[in-house]
């Protein structure tokens, strides 16, 4: 039975290796054109070092037109963001080289082959692209066969199957593997499941030839993504789960001290890499390539939104992964001396993940910055399924029903985000359950999905269908006591004062209010309404309407109504409104503002200023 089991995971490792190549070719998108190309946004960044020093000779970039006539003809990126100019006078990769190794092998296959194929040898016709999407299958591939060896040493053959099933077929896996496996999450699933297969070895039979890969694939993991440093955990707590276990693992360490010494010798040995490459074109060993508003806020403050937000949750696209959080439990129980290793990677990984300010992490199918953590999350997956098989079938029934829907869900999912129906970074609640099971988008879908900057004013259909709020109401009313000079009564829409606004006012009243205070439903809008009084026309006192979102960083989906295009009448009142979607927040601290700014510092007088919150029923 135990051969029989082991057959049987070999046979289904096989036939989910044919699955991916199989589907790679299914939908093969070998555009080399546009950015839906393989080597294009990130991938292009994690790319680009190897065109740039072994055919282009200048990997500082400090002749930008090879560079530009690479972006012109195969326009792999709209916006260049992939590297920025360093302090040094050279562009700096934004992103770290460790991908651009791992690509390497691929690279160089290409280029022998692009010029006797009669292509370009530029880095980036089809050979290129060809070549790097299917050396990076080549590494799911491995990935999935270190996996099943990991589940065979903990889990029966069945067990192994099983959790093979669910987790390539049934979560995004299947789409960061088949599709997008030029990513860096399918290279560090595959690096994670060798540093925990030689983390095994290694514990079981303390050997050099075990020692220098964990040293090796934890310096790679950081050399592609420097948080992945805490791939080092996986082996610092392996083992350890009580006072005697400290003092095994302890005797394992002193004993080994030359091996120990060695794994961690190559960890910097490797990010040492990086380092270099700093020095020499930014002038520093430690540089940080990212934008100033992209950085780590500690304390995991996007949690929610990792995990359940419509956006991008992790548990609302792969709600696979409830059933190996349920099992860390069962692993607790059952195969303790693996269980702290296993759930404390995971936790610090999510807060690290969580504390991300971009923490959709760019277009993906769900939250794709989880899935290399699924080689490490196959453990307690493992651990619930063999909990299950014991259980009687009014409990093994509903699983199957449950786990072959989401098997069904995730591939139906994967399609639909491979044809555009799901949208890859501007998903919402009421975009999900309009586009759920369909195999086009309806027509009055598109309204639903999240805000991106433009320049067209807004306007909100069927207000009547809204709750409404009011945040701000400006009358101008204000007590006799008060002497403010731009208080006037001489001339006022309702009541007996107007403000007066003039070159000693730029701003007017209004609001500047965090979104935790004003605290909208999803999918609410602002609703500025006010009256006007010009008196001569406004393109010689010219103003603007203002509603934007403001954050640490700056503003963002600012919207203003320049009033002197607005066809507004001097001499009378006259009635301006505003309509504002609220986008998508980042931190529950930005903050609302709308106000009305006096550009000209002519003179004009508003009064009845009403700022609306409408929220959908």
């Amino acid at each position: 039975m135990k051969k029989s089991g082991r057959l049987v995971s070999l046979i289904v490792f096989f036939l989910l290796a044919v699955c991916i190549v199989w589907g790679r070719f299914l939908m093969p998108r070998w555009l080399t054109f546009d950015h839906l190309s393989i080597l294009s946004w990130d991938v292009f960044g994690y790319y680009l070092y190897l065109p740039a020093q072994f055919i282009y000779h200048d990997i500082g970039i400090t002749d930008f037109s090879w560079l530009q006539k690479i972006l012109d003809q195969y326009a792999p990126t709209i916006g260049f963001y992939q590297a920025y100019m360093g302090p040094e006078g050279e562009y700096i990769m934004k992103y770290p080289m460790g991908m651009a190794i791992l690509f390497a092998p691929f690279f160089f296959l290409a280029h022998l082959l692009a010029g006797p194929l009669g292509f370009p040898v530029d880095g980036f016709s089809l050979p290129y692209q060809i070549s790097i999407a299917l050396g990076c299958v080549l590494y799911a591939i491995i990935g999935i066969w270190f996996l099943r060896k990991i589940l065979l040493r903990y889990f029966s053959g069945t067990v192994t199957t099983i959790v093979l099933i669910l987790l390539v077929l049934g979560t995004n896996y299947f789409q960061l593997t088949a599709y997008d496996s030029a990513m860096v999450h399918n290279s560090l699933f595959t690096i994670y499941t060798i540093i925990i297969w030689f983390t095994i070895q290694w514990h079981d039979h303390p050997k050099w030839r075990y020692a220098i890969p964990i040293g090796l694939f934890v310096g790679l993991a950081a050399l592609i993504r420097p948080t992945e440093i805490i791939s080092a955990l996986i082996p610092v707590l392996w083992g350890i789960y009580n006072r005697d276990s400290w003092k095994k693992k302890w005797s394992l360490v002193t004993g080994h001290w030359s091996q120990v010494t060695g794994m961690v010798l190559m960890v910097f040995l490797v990010g040492s890499f990086q380092l270099i490459y700093w020095k020499v074109h930014a002038g520093t060993f430690i540089y940080y390539s990212y934008e100033e508003g992209e950085q780590l806020r500690f304390l995991a403050p996007y949690l929610p939104d990792v995990l359940f937000s419509w956006k991008k949750g992790w548990l609302i696209y792969t709600p696979m992964m409830v059933f190996p959080l349920a099992g860390f439990i069962f692993l607790f129980k059952r195969k303790r001396e693996i269980f702290w290793a296993t759930f404390l990677f995971f936790a610090v990984n999510l807060l690290i993940i969580s504390s991300w300010t971009t923490w959709w992490y760019g277009g993906s199918l769900g939250q794709r910055s989880l899935m290399q953590s699924y080689a490490i999350m196959a453990l307690p997956f493992g651990a619930f399924i063999a909990w299950m098989m014991k259980r009687r079938w009014w409990w093994q029934a509903p699983f199957v029903g449950i786990a072959i829907f989401f098997i069904w869900m995730n591939l139906f999912q994967t399609w639909q985000y491979m044809s555009w129906i799901i949208d890859p970074s501007r998903m919402t609640k009421e975009y999900y359950w309009a586009i759920f099971g369909r195999k086009s988008v309806p027509a009055s879908a598109h309204k639903y999905l999240e805000w991106v900057e433009n320049f067209d004013r807004e306007f909100l259909d069927e207000y009547d269908k809204y709750e409404k709020r009011i945040l701000a109401f400006y009358n101008f009313e204000h007590d006799k006591t008060n002497h403010d000079p731009h208080l006037t009564k001489d001339t006022a829409k309702s009541g007996t004062y107007a403000l007066r606004m003039d070159s000693l006012m730029e701003f007017s009243p209004g609001i500047k209010m965090t979104y935790r205070e004003v605290a909208p439903k999803e999918g609410s809008w602002l609703r500025a309404q006010l009256f006007l009084f010009p008196l001569s026309e406004m393109r010689t006192t010219p103003a603007n309407l203002v509603i934007t979102m403001e954050s640490r960083n700056g503003n963002y989906k600012y919207k203003s109504i320049a009033l002197e295009e607005d066809s507004l009448a001097p001499g009378r009142w006259n009635e301006v409104t505003m309509d504002y979607e609220i986008p998508y927040v980042r931190d529950p601290e930005d903050v609302i503002a709308v106000y009305i700014w006096n550009r000209g510092k002519g003179t004009f007088y508003i009064d009845d200023l009403q700022i609306e919150l409408l929220e959908p029923r």
